[in-house]
């Protein structure tokens, strides 16, 4: 059994707005969680709650047994709008996050490197922001968030903005990589197809004050086939309830 990294206990609100009620789940290392509900349900805010920049209203976020906190534990995010760099080009914009840290120059590059080989990126390294497509600039974002070597990392709507076909590749890019270095995702989305591809659990959450509706176990083989029978019926019962109105 793997060991339980991440535990969440929370109510979250904004004002007299009731947003999370009552949310308790587990993480676990290693493990590829996708969170899915209605649009505007709280799922972002629960992803900023698991980060720490967000605190809760009533309860907590832990990680590794410590309170959720970006200055002590090694944290990825990689959001939904484009978040490159204008005036970097591709290579600077993944090492900032080394920068930052104070990693050795040598050291950093090198890990650079590597994360670009890791995305599929050789070639393109000196490139500017406008000069790259959408689904070249997530592979950029997803490239500087496992640069740093997380220990988690949050993925809110990464290709909400992506045209389909180039979202269906970004799905299978993020689980080959997935697959290579098994780090600890929480995945945020509005798709279900997207959350069954990927994930090897699901989180249903309802509308507003949101609770969790739902869990499913996702054991299918790898690579998944959104065509199968078993697939389609998860997908299924998921859709059901999520569009349930309470």
């Amino acid at each position: 059994m793997p060991n339980k990294m991440v535990h969440v206990d929370v109510s979250m609100s904004y004002g007299s707005l009731a947003v999370l009620d009552k949310i308790a789940f587990d993480v676990y290392e290693n493990e590829f969680l996708a969170i899915v509900g209605p649009t505007g349900c709280g799922k972002t805010t629960m992803a900023n709650l698991i980060s720490g920049l967000l605190k809760p209203a009533q309860g907590r976020v832990t990680i590794n047994g410590r309170r959720a906190d970006p200055k002590v534990q090694n944290i990825s995010f990689v959001f939904q709008e484009p978040s490159c760099i204008p005036w970097r080009t591709l290579r600077d914009d993944i090492y900032i996050g080394l920068e930052i840290k104070g990693i050795d120059e040598r050291q950093a590059r090198k890990r650079v490197d590597e994360a670009i080989k890791l995305v599929g990126m050789e070639g393109f390294e000196e490139y500017y922001p406008h000069q790259i497509s959408g689904g070249m600039k997530q592979r950029v974002a997803i490239a500087r968030a496992y640069v740093t070597d997380p220990d988690l990392m949050l993925m809110d709507e990464p290709f909400g903005h992506l045209d389909a076909q180039t979202r269906y590749l970004m799905q299978i890019e993020v689980m080959r990589i997935w697959q290579k270095l098994r780090k600890t995702v929480v995945f945020i989305t509005n798709n279900i197809e997207e959350a069954v591809y990927l994930a090897e659990r699901v989180l249903v959450f309802s509308k507003l004050p949101a609770r969790i509706k739902g869990e499913f176990k996702i054991d299918l083989p790898r690579p998944r086939d959104n065509t199968d029978s078993k697939f389609l019926d998860i997908r299924s019962e998921i859709t059901k309830m999520v569009e349930v109105v309470e």
